[in-house]
């Protein structure tokens, strides 16, 4: 037996199905209900079936009078919803005395006794590069020193100051922001 593969099978094709005999008989009771309906319908309402008395009932609906509205005056209370407003006229709040800011003239001739760390080097010859560079930016009294730690390495250090006068020294702070160093401010020994 050659196989069709380009036609599937239907699905639910092997559903048992209702026999032609009760499909008939239930459109034949559907039609046969919408004629009775009809006829129904047609029927003039004056036409009477014979022997059922009818009777006609007017509605009853009682009459309702309104009362008259009495007006009952109360007194109003007079404490008012809030009193935070109340209370804070009541109160006297005296705050506290502050002496008032007297500002000093700075001095602009005034040295500072702070450097600037710029860094800290384990070879000599880093530490005279760095001084070289920050020369050429024209920053003054660039030094290098030596400082020995307690465990006995050797550091070389580059400093910058001592400054004339607190203006130089943020100056010569943004200078070195702007090459990327973090200076450290220290007093000058």
């Amino acid at each position: 037996m050659i196989k069709d593969y380009a036609r599937e099978p239907k699905i639910g094709a092997d559903a048992p199905r209702w026999p032609i005999s009760i499909i008939v008989l239930i459109v034949f009771a559907l039609v046969l209900l919408t004629a009775v309906t009809l006829i129904l319908l047609s029927l003039n309402p004056d036409q009477r079936i014979e022997g059922s008395p009818t009777v006609q009932v007017e509605p009853v609906i009682p009459i309702v009078t309104p009362e008259p509205v009495k007006i009952i005056l109360t007194e109003k209370t007079t404490t008012p919803d809030f009193t935070y407003s109340i209370i804070l006229k009541q109160t006297e709040v005296k705050p506290a005395h502050v002496k008032v800011y007297e500002s000093t003239p700075k001095d602009p001739t005034k040295k500072t006794n702070h450097v600037l760390q710029v860094a800290s080097f384990k070879s000599e010859l880093d530490a005279k590069e760095l001084q070289n560079k920050l020369i050429k930016k024209k920053l003054t009294n660039v030094q290098v020193t030596q400082s020995t730690t307690d465990s006995g390495s050797v550091w070389f250090r580059v400093m910058v100051g001592p400054f004339q006068n607190r203006s130089m020294l943020n100056k010569a702070q943004d200078v070195l922001v702007q090459m990327n160093f973090s200076p450290l401010e220290r007093k000058y020994e």
